[in-house]
């Protein structure tokens, strides 16, 4: 084994001085060397004459001439020292620090001018900061599964323990074969290195495992005399502090093993597709000899990885083989079954493509979900200080969350891998998609939650999470700028009308109460008038002047028909009889926490978690907020209709389970449902009853039967009545005593970038029940399948509210 000089990427430069003039330095460790020499026994004497020695280096110009003279004696009696040492076992921990102050003297003796100062034990610091930057990883709800993997290297530290004993003896057998025994230090070495370097040859000798991990704990760059004699004596300290065990599993922990894999774990990775826990004998032979020159000289990758050089590589196997014979680490009968050489090393190639599933999942469309998940990591506060728990603030004053990405998290998220797999399969453009084929210009966008938790279960913005969220958007401080994404939110058209006739419900008014569809129609009240040239209209399929309403009569729809047929006149009417401002508040207690407006000619996110109705209407929002003109957020029009299939119950969306540092859990998710004041279960009822008849309208049905509910809406283009987007948004029953809390689902269909009228391949206009009805009944059907959620059934219509007429005209009996 060489010097060990390749052991990893080149570490940053820090500069090493020493503190007394070159001749005091001589004169001190000659007199230093001599007084180990006659310390044979006693502790007390050692420690006289290191006193001695340090009062000597500060007569400096006295001792000059003396150090010059001595040097001879002063070598041969470090070199007694050492080998006094080595034959005393008994004495052996009292002489460490002897024989490493006499290699000290030997060096400055020998005049290695270039070291400017000489290094004594006692004056030789730890590190302080012993922690190593390791990668975060963020998984599926499992636990299990990876999602994706974050921070500035790939490395995750594992405890002894977790590493297998054969691996472990393979590292001893290929870079220091007596690490079990030694102290820390080949001091044959370190006087060879003194040697060498008066011979012009400062780079050649062995380092142990100990001297090799103190080069990288402390940094110390180069192979100089004077690296290796701080080296040394950091070895040594470090052999006093901790245990054998401790010591390689931290060596086993940071060191470079090439391809980008710092450790043990990301380069049983790198190299074989398996944890470390999972590695063969012959497998960690094979990782063991590329700590020798882990990336090689040539660009290509470690000479002794067999898919660079095939015979170095195995050349390089073989001799760490007789090593393991010869330390007993393997029974010469079982060498050749168990050391045979790996079948299948995977190539550099191999690797990068298995890490795109890791690594790189931001590339992916669960990169958006990476960012929405550490954006709630990073708002995470102490509970007894009310502090970020993942905040630092750097030296120039700046803050940053660079914890979050090199701290080793396991970040546990909400979403089932499966379901986000058919979310995927459905929303986005592939053979199995609705989306197949449709136009280019067509984006879609899909949220499930849980209703009763909040939990996502899956999320699809987009294809990459690199791009723009078109299913909301991230303010994400770790990977990003903790800015507002692209693409925030959509206006949701007649889908906001569940918040409207909620509203009613409250207000009095009966599912089965009579208003008003015909289109156009003024609300004079709210500005809205033929004479203005803004009335009123219905969209979409019913955009007809006179919707067909059972009565016969376009004047008395009743509300269950209204919403059914996406009507926007009798929504309209009914937010004008209970206040715009009781919409709103009934939005943000469902899960609405903001909306977008125009202001001053430019959109705005308006916050509505701290403000209510009336703070923000009509300073903002207008009455057309009861049929859908404001954007919002696919997620929060998921968690609103989560709302109404959890029969009123409201609980946060969120992306975050847990929360993992060193094995313990930190944070646990927090499910606190809250009930929309004033929305009784009967009213969730009446209102569920409603929207079971939209997927029944559109023909959207379960394979297997099982009852859904639903709402379509569309939002037209501009001043135009082509439409610009549309929506599905609905559930499956929930029954949670019975296991099945179902799932809630919100799909919208618009444009990817500058919008325009949307059709479909056969050119006709995509509307709430078509193309995201489609998207939302197939990934609906599939996950429900996938989760094995237990048939439910609503609760019946309990027929509440007294009102029974409201912008009604009664066609007569």
């Amino acid at each position: 084994m060489d010097d060990g000089d390749d052991l990893s990427s080149p570490p940053p430069s820090r500069e090493v001085t020493g503190g007394a003039s070159e001749d005091a330095a001589g004169a001190a460790a000659a007199e230093d060397s001599a007084a180990h020499a006659e310390a044979g026994a006693a502790d007390a004497k050692s420690s006289a004459a290191d006193a001695k020695s340090s009062a000597a280096v500060a007569d400096a110009d006295a001792a000059s001439a003396k150090a010059s003279a001595a040097g001879a004696n002063a070598a041969a009696a470090g070199a007694a020292a050492a080998a006094a040492a080595a034959v005393t076992g008994a004495r052996q921990r009292r002489r460490r620090k002897i024989l490493v102050r006499s290699l000290v003297a030997i060096a400055v003796i020998a005049g290695l001018c270039a070291v400017g100062g000489t290094y004594y034990y006692d004056n030789v610091a730890l590190p302080e900061d012993v922690s190593m930057d390791q990668a975060t990883t963020i998984y599926y709800a499992d636990g299990t599964t990876p999602m994706a993997r974050i921070g500035d290297k790939n490395r995750t530290v594992l405890a002894i323990d977790q590493i297998p004993v054969d691996v472990q003896h393979a590292v001893v057998a290929a870079q220091d074969d007596t690490f079990y025994t030694n102290s820390g230090v080949d001091y044959g070495d370190a006087v060879g290195a003194a040697w060498n370097h008066v011979a012009g040859d400062g780079r050649k000798g062995t380092a142990t495992i100990s001297q090799q991990y103190a080069r990288q704990w402390a940094d110390l760059e180069g192979a100089s005399y004077s690296r290796k004699l701080r080296e040394s004596v950091i070895a040594t300290k470090l052999n006093e502090m901790y245990t054998k065990d401790k010591i390689l599993e931290m060596y086993l922990n940071i060191i470079y093993f090439g391809r980008g894999a710092y450790g043990i774990q990301a380069a049983a990775q790198a190299y074989f597709g398996k944890p470390a826990k999972d590695l063969t004998l012959a497998e960690g032979m094979v990782l063991a000899g590329l700590i020798d020159s882990p990336e090689g000289n040539d660009g290509k990758g470690s000479p002794f990885d067999p898919t660079v050089d095939a015979q170095q590589a195995h050349a390089r196997f073989d001799d760490i083989k007789r090593q393991l014979i010869e330390l007993h680490f393997v029974a010469p009968g079982e060498a050749e079954q168990k050391t045979a050489y790996p079948a299948k090393v995977l190539t550099a190639a191999e690797a990068r493509a298995n890490a795109i599933t890791v690594w790189a999942g931001m590339d992916k469309p669960e990169g958006l979900i990476v960012h929405h998940v550490l954006a709630e990591v990073a708002a995470l506060t102490d509970p007894r200080t009310g502090t970020l728990l993942y905040e630092n603030t750097a030296p120039d004053g700046v803050k940053h969350f660079s914890r979050i990405r090199n701290d080793g998290l396991k970040i546990v998220t909400t979403i089932d891998r499966t379901v986000q797999q058919i979310a995927v399969r459905e929303a986005s453009r592939n053979a199995e998609s609705n989306l197949d084929q449709q136009p280019a210009n067509l984006q879609a966008a899909l949220v499930a939650v849980e209703p009763g938790t909040g939990a996502v279960k899956a999320y699809y913005g987009g294809d990459s999470g690199n791009g723009g969220d078109y299913a909301g958007y991230y303010n994400d401080p770790v990977l990003s700028n903790g800015e507002d994404s692209c693409c925030g939110g959509h206006p949701p058209g007649a889908t906001a009308q569940v918040y409207t006739l909620a509203a009613g419900l409250m207000s009095g008014y009966s599912t089965d109460s009579y208003w008003n569809g015909e289109s156009p129609q003024d609300f004079p009240s709210s500005g809205r008038t033929i004479r203005n040239n803004n009335p009123v209209r219905n969209a979409g399929e019913n955009a007809a002047t006179s919707p067909a309403c059972a009565s016969g009569s376009a004047k008395w729809c009743t509300l269950d028909e209204s919403t059914v047929m996406s009507l926007n006149t009798p929504f309209f009417g009914l937010a004008q009889k209970v206040g715009p401002d009781k919409v709103i508040d009934t939005a943000r207690a469902a899960g609405i926490t903001e909306m977008w407006t125009s202001v001053n000619g430019a959109m705005r996110k308006i916050d509505l978690a701290g403000n209510n109705g009336k703070a923000v209407y009509p300073k903002y929002f207008n009455t057309e907020v009861a049929i859908g003109q404001y954007p919002v957020t696919v997620l929060a029009q998921a968690a609103g209709i989560a709302t109404f299939a959890a029969r009123g119950l409201a609980a946060r969306p969120h992306f975050l389970k847990e929360v993992w540092t060193n094995g313990k859990k930190t944070y646990g998710e927090v499910v606190q449902p809250k009930r929309i004041p004033g929305f009784t279960e009967p009213m969730a009822d009446d209102l569920n009853a409603v929207l079971r008849g939209v997927p029944q309208h559109y023909g959207l049905k379960m394979h297997d039967g099982r009852q859904v509910a639903g709402v379509a809406g569309a939002w037209h283009l501009g001043s135009t009545d082509d439409i610009a987007h549309a929506w599905m948004v609905g559930y499956s029953a929930y029954d949670p005593a019975n296991g099945s809390n179902g799932l809630a689902v919100a799909v919208w269909v618009g444009n990817k970038s500058q919008e325009q009228k949307i059709v479909d391949k056969n050119g006709r206009t995509v509307i709430g029940g078509t193309l995201p009805g489609t998207i939302w009944r197939d990934f609906l059907d599939g996950a429900l399948t996938a989760l094995n959620t237990p048939m439910a059934t609503f609760p019946a219509k309990q027929g509440t509210g007294d009102n029974k007429v409201g912008t009604g005209v009664s066609p007569g009996p």
